[in-house]
């Protein structure tokens, strides 16, 4: 069996999400600005480990987005970034089975003058920028386990290759490596690998609140020229969903006549026959969504 190695880094982003590449955009950008200045230098190395083959692999959400980060952290090309339309007109509904109800915006789904953006889009606008501060993207590196010492995070180790289905290693096996850090930032997710192990390792939600989860659900629809708007948006609440289920729906007017449809549904619910992707099906036959 082949040695594992160890590789050593000063700051080590895991996941590389939105949240993940601003950070380390913005470290860099710090790092660069401080060595533009200071008469002492500082060398610092900074990596983000992403688990798919490319950036963007797993960053399958369209979503509203408030430009002010991009702002700040884009200064002067922030508006080249794919955003696919400027939130101009948008509606909240009440459903039931055969209606849609106007309702007034509640001030958490105000989205006048923000975005609406594809993450992966987004995420693949923003990579290359960070590699030009030096910093070191790595695909196909899926953080496995978290390394502690002593009660603290000193690294991540990656996950093995060439490994059966029956779990053995196969002729073409290669260990994994122990990439060690002085700063672990976790930026995996709701429900990642090693957030997950910390938690149970460490003890992180005694005497916390539980946390609350749901499956977002969604369509991306080529339509007929001048049937909707980029930019457009449409939350929903009620049906398909039972007064004792979290969620709704949205519709996201997207560029090139496409739109996405989805529906976020509580995982909490309490009827074992519900199967939050056949609501999601029943969801686009209303009137107001088959429209």
């Amino acid at each position: 069996m082949s040695e594992r190695e160890t590789l050593d880094i000063d700051v080590l982003f895991v996941g590389a999400g939105p949240a993940s590449l601003a950070g380390a955009y913005h470290l860099g950008r710090l790092i660069r600005d401080h060595n533009r200045d200071a008469k002492s230098k500082i060398e610092v190395s900074i990596a983000v480990l992403e688990k798919g083959k490319e950036i963007g692999s797993h960053a399958l959400s369209g979503a509203v987005l408030d430009p002010r980060a991009l702002v700040e952290l884009f200064p002067e090309t922030w508006q080249q970034a794919p955003l696919e339309g400027r939130v101009e007109r948008e509606k909240f509904l009440f459903m039931t089975k055969e209606r849609a109800i106007s309702l007034p915006i509640p001030p958490p789904l105000r989205n006048q003058g923000k975005y609406v953006v594809s993450l992966g889009r987004l995420l693949k606008w923003m990579a290359p920028q960070v590699e030009a501060l030096g910093v070191d993207i790595l695909c196909e590196f899926p953080a496995t386990e978290a390394l502690l010492e002593a009660g603290r995070v000193v690294g991540v180790r990656t996950g093995d290759k060439g490994i059966g289905r029956d779990l053995r290693p196969k002729a073409n096996h290669e260990p994994g490596v122990d990439i060690r850090s002085q700063v672990v930032v976790l930026g995996e997710g709701p429900r990642g690998t090693l957030t997950k192990q910390l938690d149970q390792r460490l003890a992180l939600s005694a005497g916390k609140n539980p946390q609350v989860y749901a499956i977002g659900i969604k369509e991306v629809w080529d339509l007929p020229p001048g049937r909707i708007q980029a930019g457009d948006v449409t939350h929903t609440l009620g049906w398909p969903l039972n007064f004792h289920t979290f969620g709704g729906g949205f519709i996201y007017g997207m560029q090139n006549d496409q739109v996405i449809v989805g529906l976020v549904h509580g995982l909490d619910y309490s009827n074992p026959l519900v199967a939050p992707h056949t609501e999601f099906q029943r969801m686009k036959t209303h009137p107001a969504i088959r429209k």
